[in-house]
C-alpha cells in the first residue's frame, strides 16, 4: 500500500496489527537467526518482534526506505544496513543470506515469481525464509468476493493484489514449505526452504 503515507499506513495496519499479526510476529521470527534479509521492511514493524542476539548481520531493503526504518535504534554491536532494492533484483551475492524475512510484500511485487528466484538466488542452500502473507482465501463465497475487489483495490493499494497465493508461487518458485498456518481465512505465516 504505497499510496498511503508511513502514519496513514500504521494506522490503517493498527486494528489488525493488534488483534492478530503481532502474535504471529512473535512466534515465527523467534527462529530468525544469522546473516538476516528483510525485504520491503515498509515502516519498520517486524523490527521489534527480532531476537538479535541471534543474529550476526541485519540488512533491511525497501524500495523507498522509512524514517523508522533509518532512524530504528538498533544494538549497538550489530552490523546493520539499510538500502533501496528492488526485490527482483537483489544486489547480494549469492548464497549470502541465512534468513530472509517478508511479510505482507508479495501482494505487491509486480512479478513475484521474479522475487522468489532473487529470494532463492541470495539465500544460502540450508538457509530458510520466514514469511506473513494475505492471500485469496481457499472457499467461496470469499474467493468471488476477492477476485470481484481486486482490480480496484490494487488501484486504491499502490497494486497490492487480493487474489494473490503466495504459498502456491512460494513453491513453484523452488521452495518447500516446512511450517505453514492459514488464519483469519486470507492470511498464511509460514517457513519454507530450498527444495
Amino acid at each position: 500500500m504505497k499510496n498511503l503515507s508511513d502514519l496513514g499506513y500504521d494506522l490503517f495496519m493498527f486494528p489488525l496489527e493488534t488483534f492478530l499479526l503481532n502474535r504471529k510476529r512473535k512466534s515465527i521470527f523467534k527462529e530468525v537467526a544469522g546473516n538476516v534479509l528483510e525485504i520491503g521492511a515498509g515502516t519498520g514493524t517486524n523490527l521489534k518482534y527480532y531476537h538479535y542476539d541471534k543474529f550476526k548481520s541485519l540488512t533491511i531493503t525497501d524500495q523507498d526506505l522509512s524514517p523508522a526504518l533509518t532512524s530504528y535504534k538498533y544494538p549497538k554491536d550489530l552490523n546493520v544496513t539499510t538500502l533501496q532494492a528492488d526485490t527482483e533484483n537483489l544486489p547480494f551475492e549469492s548464497g549470502s543470506m541465512d534468513s530472509i524475512v517478508f511479510t505482507l510484500v508479495f501482494c505487491s511485487v509486480t512479478d513475484p515469481y521474479a522475487g522468489l528466484n532473487e529470494i532463492r538466488r541470495v539465500l544460502r542452500p540450508d538457509g530458510r525464509i520466514f514469511f506473513i502473507e494475505h492471500v485469496l482465501p481457499l472457499h467461496n463465497p470469499m474467493r468471488r468476493v476477492f477476485h470481484k475487489a481486486n482490480h480496484q483495490w490494487t488501484k486504491i493499494a499502490g497494486g497490492c493484489n487480493l487474489s494473490r497465493e503466495t504459498d502456491k508461487i512460494i513453491e513453484e518458485s523452488g521452495f518447500k514449505i516446512e511450517k505453514l498456518e492459514r488464519f483469519f481465512g486470507a492470511f498464511i505465516t509460514g517457513v519454507a526452504v530450498i527444495s
